[in-house]
């Protein structure tokens, strides 16, 4: 038997195995699904910063929204909050404004293509207008609140940062659904490849 014959068998043989390595190394399974953890603590505070709220509507009122207080509802997969609100009209002193509290609820969704967690099916649940008789006051009460609702329609509570959709290699991540769970948010990241 001729060793040069063994050598170069056994070099193909070595060769083939380390490209086969190589190769498989290559094609690595996808990562699985993670999930990105928002406390409610993090949450109140990215809803916090962005009050208060100012809108002029029908060029005659103005309407200010702050003092957010959040509450988790997991069961139902919203969030309920309380604020405080002032209506008046535009250019009068704030002292002749009507000053209250509402309570509201919504959803959360993705969009992402600035992926960020936005305010989805906002609800109006109650619209306090003090010192109006009944009938005024039930009217300016849905009038409020479907001025509330269309101010927050697609309001961001989240920025999802770019080192949260990072994996390894050629694969990365793109934001899944959002679920409230008691003690905040839980937002899953399903793995994409990139090009």
């Amino acid at each position: 038997m001729n060793p040069t014959g063994v050598n170069r068998r056994t070099l193909l043989a070595v060769g083939g195995v380390g490209a086969v390595s190589v190769l498989a190394g290559c094609a690595l399974p996808s990562p699985g699904p993670r999930t990105l953890e928002i406390s409610e603590a993090r949450l109140v505070e990215r809803i916090a910063v962005q009050f208060p709220v100012q809108r002029r509507f029908m060029e005659v009122f103005e309407l200010s929204l702050n003092t957010p207080r959040v509450r988790l509802l997991p069961e139902e997969n919203r969030i309920g909050t309380e604020l405080d609100y002032v209506l008046g009209v535009a250019g009068r002193p704030s002292a002749r404004a009507a000053r209250g509290k509402l309570t509201l609820s919504f959803g959360l969704r993705i969009d992402n293509p600035d992926q960020t967690v936005r305010l989805h099916e906002v609800r109006v649940d109650d619209f306090d207008v003090p010192g109006l008789p009944p009938p005024i006051g039930q009217h300016a009460s849905r009038m409020g609140g479907v001025l509330v609702e269309d101010l927050l329609r697609d309001f961001v509570v989240y920025r999802i940062r770019p080192e949260d959709l990072k994996a390894f290699g050629r694969w990365g991540y793109e934001p899944g659904p959002v679920t409230v769970v008691p003690g905040g948010l839980q937002l899953r990241l399903d793995p994409v490849q990139t090009p």
